[in-house]
């Protein structure tokens, strides 16, 4: 016996229910796709860009602003015409949607720098944006929402010996900053809180230098604490530079070291 299937004898019907799930099953597969992708591709945070190493190189002042990812801060301002006037400071960052704050903790002169800006501008509202490779650090000094201030700072190059270099093996925070124009800047921060133990000071010494083949060459043109002295005075006998390492090592003597003793300081980006 053979039973034979009746066509349909609503076909119109039929074809109006398959147009109505294909739209639904693609606008399902379109919700999965996404949130799928949220899960699987997380975005990098939009303050990412900001660190690293900017520079504002002009006659009268070089600015140096070091933002790392430990959320701390270098900021060295090498003041040409008046020297007496430069500052290096230390400190952390808090980083917020709209506003970049600066805690300082060290400063070698409470008169410039971040520190005293804020102090001037109770206010004070900063924000810093990455456009075309440069830093725009904004300043809202009112409170209003209208920015009174911007400065653009340049990525500084990693390339070679110069950039930022914190000395190893130090139980003060160092730093060595060989600048591409020719100059370069000596940071020491002392980070005891016992002035008995350890003189609590913050010393910036900055100056010109020529780098020989493996020779630097240095001319001290400023010292913020002339009692303190750098390690930096005269001729460094040898540098190495170790690009796979990232390192680099200064030998130098000493003045008045009665043994001759050749002195090593190494140091990393």
């Amino acid at each position: 016996m053979f039973i034979m299937s009746r066509p349909s004898q609503h076909p119109a019907l039929a074809l109006n229910r398959v147009k109505n799930i294909v739209p639904r099953l693609l606008l399902l597969v379109c919700a999965l796709i996404t949130v799928n992708s949220l899960y699987a591709a997380p975005q990098s945070p939009p303050t990412a860009t900001i660190f690293g190493n900017w520079i504002i190189d002009s006659p009268e002042q070089i600015t140096l602003l070091q933002l790392t990812r430990d959320l701390s801060y270098l900021y060295i301002q090498l003041n040409l015409i008046e020297p007496q006037n430069s500052v290096a400071e230390w400190g952390r960052i808090d980083i917020q949607q709209a506003d970049v704050h600066f805690f300082p903790s060290y400063s070698s002169n409470q008169q410039q720098g971040l520190v005293a800006y804020q102090i001037a501008h109770p206010k004070l509202h900063i924000a810093l944006t990455v456009e075309s490779a440069r830093l725009v650090f904004s300043i809202d000094t009112n409170g209003d929402s209208v920015a009174d201030e911007q400065h653009h700072y340049d990525i500084t190059p990693s390339q070679s010996v110069y950039g930022v270099w914190h000395q190893l093996s130090s139980p003060a925070l160092s730093n060595l900053v060989l600048f591409d124009n020719g100059y370069y800047a000596m940071v020491k921060i002392n980070l005891h809180q016992d002035p008995q133990a350890n003189e609590h000071f913050t010393h910036l010494q900055w100056g010109r230098f020529v780098l020989q083949q493996k020779q630097l060459i240095i001319e001290p043109m400023f010292n913020s604490h002339p009692q303190q002295t750098s390690s930096l005075l005269s001729a460094i006998s040898s540098i190495v530079y170790l690009p796979s390492k990232q390192q680099l090592t200064l030998s130098f003597m000493m003045e008045a070291n009665p043994d001759d003793i050749a002195i090593n300081q190494r140091y990393r980006r």
